[in-house]
């Protein structure tokens, strides 16, 4: 079953109505990593970390991605495997995302692209989710997009979000409790 599921540089005070899943940043280039306490309100809905690529060893950065998820509760290898996504923004460097995608799974994850729907198609991911803030609250055609965030920076939540339409393969591949600081 689908879901909107939002996302935010800062988390909001609360959860939005009708809102069954957010994203949040653990690493990379991101403006703001959450902390657990952050995490927290959000224990009861689907949750999916997203790490900011940020140039440089793709490799390396994958690794350090699955630590960061693994430390904050994501478990690798479930039996519908969760999701690692990462912010490719407007950059097209396939051969960067390929190896970073190997590494994710070799931890167990499952990678997704997330980007501008004018670019992320070009990093020749297997699953994506991409921007296209038109307000329509539907994924565009293609075999591989899974979600499309389909408005920015809304008030909502006591916050400002983005807006996202997940597909019911992408809302069975987040994680459900609390996040850990371990």
């Amino acid at each position: 079953m689908s879901g909107i599921v939002i996302d935010a540089a800062y988390p909001p005070p609360a959860i939005p109505a009708g809102v069954t899943g957010i994203m949040g940043y653990i690493g990379g280039m991101a403006d703001h990593v959450w902390t657990p306490a952050e995490w927290q309100p959000f224990h009861a809905i689907r949750q999916y970390p997203i790490w900011v690529a940020e140039g440089g060893a793709a490799d390396t950065q994958a690794a350090a991605a699955c630590v960061a998820a693994k430390k904050l509760g994501w478990a690798p290898d479930q039996p519908d495997e969760r999701v690692l996504v990462v912010d490719m923004e407007t950059a097209v460097e396939p051969a960067w995302y390929g190896i970073f995608a190997d590494v994710v799974i070799a931890n167990g994850f499952i990678p997704v692209a997330y980007g501008s729907l004018s670019t992320v198609l070009g990093n020749a991911a297997a699953d994506v989710i991409a921007a296209d803030w038109d307000g329509i609250k539907s994924i565009p055609a293609g075999q591989t997009i899974h979600g499309v965030q389909y408005a920015a920076n809304v008030k909502a939540g006591g916050g400002t979000v983005d807006f996202d339409l997940f597909d019911g393969w992408l809302m069975a591949r987040g994680g459900v409790g609390p996040r850990h600081g371990a």
